[in-house]
């Protein structure tokens, strides 16, 4: 067994929006490498099946992240179980695309309480719960450091799930709890798979990308992985930026060089 595996031993791990993507993709690294893992979801069918799969040391829990009454029986039931909570992925969230003209003041709301609200309460709770220090993982966006068009409102919220995790890793520190954040850019998921997010899609879109493709729910599972574990036990209050190269720059066009050579 390698060293990553025996690490998570003993350590109990929530994971929220576990059915699928990323959540889905993080909740089995975690079980594969010996972690009791309490995966959540609204989407109760998809959650509990994804947790059987996994096995007798997963455990699935019904959490709408919008509901302060769902985290706390969330954090009870964890409790109940003898198990004391280590580590919090907050990875539930949604998108809508839409200018900002187009967008209803519904739907913008929808995109705060979904993955705004929803990480300030998981915060909320996972401090309370974690009596012996702890990670606490935010899943923000590349779309909350970098302006995208027709995602204003998913931008926005992420965004704030930036500044969310840098104040409570400020206030958590002496506790002993770290918090961090992972901006994925374009990856494969059940998101990105729907029409209107499959159509950017295009052999353009992926060459804007320095390396060449989207990332995998898989890498950035990774990544939270490395934030959630000792591995990183000096670091707090920082992001992660996973995409690809496209955060570090615009490419020089073909067109300028070209004329520069002559």
């Amino acid at each position: 067994m390698d060293d990553m595996a025996t690490s998570l031993r003993g350590l109990t791990i929530l994971v929220t929006g576990a059915s699928g993507g990323i959540g889905g993709a993080s909740a089995e690294l975690f079980a594969a490498q010996g972690a009791t893992v309490y995966l959540s979801d609204v989407d109760d069918a998809a959650g509990q099946a994804r947790a059987h799969a996994l096995g007798p040391d997963a455990h699935y829990l019904h959490l709408d992240v919008t509901s302060e009454e769902d985290w706390a029986a969330a954090t009870s039931a964890i409790a109940a179980n003898g198990h004391v909570l280590g580590v919090l992925v907050n990875s539930a969230g949604a998108a809508i695309k839409a200018p900002l003209q187009q967008t209803f003041l519904d739907g913008f709301r929808k995109m705060l309480d979904l993955n705004l609200i929803g990480t300030f309460l998981g915060i909320k709770a996972a401090a309370e719960a974690m009596v012996d220090g702890g990670s606490i993982v935010n899943l923000a966006s590349l779309r909350g450091v970098l302006a995208t068009a027709e995602l204003g409102a998913y931008g926005a919220a992420k965004s704030g799930v930036r500044t969310l995790t840098r104040v409570a890793a400020l206030e958590l520190a002496d506790r002993g709890i770290r918090v961090n954040a992972v901006c994925p850019g374009s990856i494969e998921t059940e998101i990105t798979s729907v029409p209107d997010f499959a159509a950017d899609d295009t052999t353009a879109y992926v060459r804007s990308i320095p390396m060449r493709r989207r990332g995998s729910s898989e890498e950035v599972a990774k990544t939270i992985r490395f934030l959630a574990t000792d591995d990183s036990a000096y670091i707090t209050g920082t992001d992660l930026i996973i995409d690809g190269g496209q955060a570090a720059g615009v490419r020089t066009p073909r067109i300028f060089t070209e004329s520069v050579s002559k």
